[in-house]
């Protein structure tokens, strides 16, 4: 099963896209933005073995953010006649940009789904007001979630990826694996489809290595997904792109081989990478010259911190200590107060070329969770 490309007319903002047989993605895209988040419906259309009556099962998968929630419902409602036709949800873990819109769609549309998650999320995710009554624990279907239609469904644990009650869901019929956090990264702005290419690859590198905890969290989650049959040949992460064709291969080889968290935490300290981390703040203020001209040293010459730890050489700034800080602090410096079209291409740029240099991916605030039209740090 390949799955077509989604044609050129048809508007992520606006439409929902079939990604695999009876599975659509039903996301937001926020324009200039370069993280997303993917709420998936897979509908199920079949006999149930103990009625014999043809019957149908509609699954949400991740269902993402109260301040998504319009464009999910929308989306949803037209695939299905409305949100009070959902049968469950499957969330992937607490964070809320994974599930806190399952409040709103349990409290007013679907007060009768299933709510399919791992103990651990669910004693997290309890607190968004969830209807206890509709839990549905993966650790009891270790071997398989048959569904009234005469589907199944395999929960695949993935702990610590990036939290330790994470799951990811197999579709063994469409050979599609919901896999939550695991797989997903920034997408370039422009960018108009939902399927990943070569160059995608980088921004899967720079989300993973901000938060995933550890290489040997993925080692475990990558053997897993390997002994999956049939084998998986869509991979559709909760943000970013989707991986398909060989590009799957690809992608489970490099995750294994990935440094993350704790592996290059003290290498981020280590002064021998200094000549790197200056390589990469050349290219980062070349490129905010071309969108801010001048005002790049007036927004960099008025930090006493980034004077700490780098000095202007003419028009180069010069790196002397602390290299992943102070390129976290020049980018933040660069993109506050900028709209998403110059913030944007800036953090690629960083995380880019980090990358290219085999540095640490620099801790950036990828959601945009700084004030309105600002980018700053998540944390140091």
């Amino acid at each position: 099963m390949t799955s077509p490309p989604s044609p050129p007319s048809q508007d992520l903002r606006l439409v929902p896209i079939e990604i695999a047989p009876e599975t659509f993605w039903v996301g937001k895209r926020e324009p200039g933005s370069i993280f997303h988040a993917n709420p998936f419906l897979r509908r199920f259309r079949g006999v149930d073995a103990k009625t014999q009556k043809q019957n149908e099962f509609n699954l949400l998968i991740d269902p993402g953010s109260s301040s998504d929630f319009s464009t999910i419902h929308t989306k949803v409602s037209s695939l299905i006649g409305g949100m009070e036709r959902l049968s469950a949800m499957f969330i992937n873990h607490q964070d809320p940009d994974v599930g806190s819109s399952a409040a709103i769609i349990s409290a007013r549309y679907s007060p009768r789904a299933g709510i399919i998650c791992s103990e651990d999320t669910w004693r997290l995710i309890v607190h968004f007001n969830l209807p206890r009554g509709r839990f549905i624990a993966t650790e009891k279907f270790s071997q398989g979630l048959n569904i009234p239609t005469g589907h199944r469904l395999i929960p695949v644990p993935s702990p610590f990826c990036h939290f330790r009650g994470a799951v990811m869901l197999y579709d063994p019929q469409t050979r599609v694996l919901f896999s939550g956090d695991l797989f997903g990264g920034l997408t370039e702005a422009k960018v108009q489809d939902l399927w990943a290419q070569e160059a995608d690859w980088t921004g899967v590198r720079a989300f993973h290595q901000i938060y995933m905890p550890v290489n040997s969290a993925l080692l475990r989650a990558v053997a897993a997904i390997r002994k999956l049959q049939p084998a998986v040949e869509v991979i559709a992460p909760q943000h970013g792109r989707l991986v398909r064709g060989p590009l799957v291969a690809q992608f489970l080889e490099r995750m294994e081989r990935l440094r993350v968290g704790l592996d290059i935490m003290d290498e981020a300290q280590d002064r021998t990478h200094l000549q790197a981390w200056n390589s990469v703040v050349d290219r980062v203020v070349s490129l905010a010259r071309g969108y801010l001209g001048a005002s790049v040293e007036a927004k960099l010459g008025g930090s006493q911190e980034l004077s700490d730890t780098a000095v202007f050489d003419g028009q180069r700034l010069k790196v002397n200590r602390l290299g992943k800080w102070t390129l976290e602090h020049v980018v933040e410096l660069l993109c506050q107060g900028e709209p998403p079209e110059i913030a944007g291409p800036i953090i690629v740029e960083a995380t880019s070329a980090a990358a290219e240099y085999n540095l640490p991916t620099p801790h950036l605030d990828i959601e945009g969770n700084g004030a309105p039209g600002s980018v700053s740090l998540i944390g140091n």
